[in-house]
C-alpha cells in the first residue's frame, strides 16, 4: 500500500521559497497499491489534487481505474 501526501497545509495554499521543501498545497492524500495501479482512494481535494491529477494522467491510455473520494470536512479549499 502506498500513501502519498499531495498537500498538508491549512485553508490557504502558500507559494514561497521557504515552503519548497515541504510544499504549500492544501490537504490531499492518496492511498493506492504499491505499483500505483488499480483503485485510488483520495482524502480531501485541496489544491494538492492538481499534482495527483497530473500523475494519474501519466498512466497508460485506456487504463481503467476507480477513484473514490472522501472528505474530512467541507470548506472552499477541499471541494
Amino acid at each position: 500500500m502506498l500513501i502519498k501526501f499531495y498537500g498538508t497545509r491549512g485553508s490557504i495554499p502558500v507559494c514561497d521559497k521557504s515552503f519548497q521543501e515541504f510544499g504549500g498545497n492544501t490537504t490531499c492524500v492518496a492511498v493506492m497499491e504499491d505499483n500505483k495501479r488499480g483503485d485510488v482512494l483520495i482524502f480531501d481535494a485541496g489544491t494538492g489534487i492538481r499534482k495527483l491529477g497530473k500523475e494519474l494522467m501519466l498512466r497508460p491510455p485506456g487504463e481503467l481505474i476507480r477513484l473514490v473520494m472522501a472528505f474530512s470536512h467541507f470548506h472552499w479549499d477541499h471541494l
